[in-house]
């Protein structure tokens, strides 16, 4: 390319120009810019952006978007369990309410009754059981002969003493 001298000197006294004019063009947008966005974050700073957001934003939208199962699998619920009083849970609930739903003919289907009676038979000592009755049926009975014998002997001792006409006890 060849330059005219006259032009040349022209042209790049007015490309000198023109970055001069731009360079002023674009510090005048920056300083407004930087002047208006200190402005948006000291107001942003002084609001309450949660009331802004709560009016502003549908949040059921935004949570339809959330995976709650990948949410709750990151939950460490054994940590959570251990905060909460089990206690004060349980006296809130009505027991007769809840005893009230129980299907009792459904619990006892399915409880194996055959297996529950072999342990309560296998843990009663029948043994011990029958020697304490017989125990208590042998001292009752002893006791009931004596008695009898005692009775027996006092009769004697009235019959004789009627046929010796002694004066004794009667």
């Amino acid at each position: 390319m060849t330059r005219i001298p006259l032009v040349g000197g022209l042209v790049d006294a007015a490309t000198a120009a023109a970055g001069s004019a731009v360079s002023a063009a674009v510090a005048v947008p920056r300083s407004v810019v930087h002047a208006v966005l200190d402005d948006v974050f000291d107001y942003l700073s002084s609001t309450d952006l949660t009331g802004v957001i709560l009016s502003s934003v549908d949040l059921n939208r935004v949570l339809a978007t959330v995976d709650l199962d990948e949410l709750l699998a990151r939950v460490d619920l054994n940590a959570v369990l251990s905060r909460v009083d089990v206690n004060e849970v349980l006296a809130g609930v009505d027991l007769n309410a809840l005893l009230a739903r129980v299907d009792v003919d459904a619990v006892l289907a399915r409880t194996d009754l055959v297996g529950v009676a072999e342990k309560v038979v296998d843990g009663v000592d029948v043994t011990a059981i029958v020697r304490e009755a017989s125990a208590t049926v042998s001292t009752e009975v002893i006791s009931d002969v004596r008695i009898e014998a005692e009775r027996a002997d006092d009769g004697v001792e009235q019959f004789v003493n009627r046929m010796l006409r002694r004066k004794g006890r009667r």
